[in-house]
């Protein structure tokens, strides 16, 4: 596979997430649940929690795993004998991210793998860090987007979305 149809491959996966959880974030702000005890009574709102945090999860996977080789082999970067702390150094560098957002989204993410069955409020807690993580993660996902855009990268790569024939 060549590197465009490789950054084409991560910037669709990437957005098919991304749009998602855009989507299941406007859900949330137009009804937020005022407690745990509250979305466990919802059904719609523990759906709603499933999508917002998977799709966080898997926004971090696609770009973490896919999008970081993907776009510094389309800048031409020997990033492969590198460690992924080196990789998003690297791209902050470049202007593609804040590393210490990059690295606190992570830890968000890993508290989330905690449940507190006795105690609502942690996970109340957590939710709404994840929650404002998802926002942040987007936020640096549409301006990732946008340089990729801009760059002289093969436009049929950087600008479709859409993954290759």
């Amino acid at each position: 596979m060549s590197t465009s149809d490789r950054l084409a491959v991560a910037l669709w996966e990437a957005d098919r997430h991304a749009r998602t959880l855009a989507e299941a974030l406007g859900d949330w702000d137009s009804d937020p649940a005022p407690d745990w005890p509250a979305i466990d009574a919802d059904r719609e709102k523990v759906r709603l929690i499933d999508q917002l945090l998977f799709r966080f999860i898997k926004l971090q996977d696609a770009l973490g795993e896919r999008l970081v080789p993907a776009t510094l082999a389309a800048l031409s970067e020997p990033y492969e004998d590198w460690p992924m702390r080196d990789r998003l150094n690297r791209l902050e560098k470049l202007g593609y991210l804040q590393v210490d957002s990059w690295l606190a989204w992570r830890e968000v993410r890993n508290r989330l793998a905690h449940e507190y069955p006795d105690h609502p409020e942690l996970r109340f807690a957590a939710l709404l860090a994840a929650i404002e993580a998802a926002r942040e993660f987007h936020a640096t996902w549409k301006h990732w987007s946008g340089l990729l855009a801009d760059e002289a990268l093969p436009a049929s790569a950087a600008q479709s979305h859409q993954p290759p024939p």
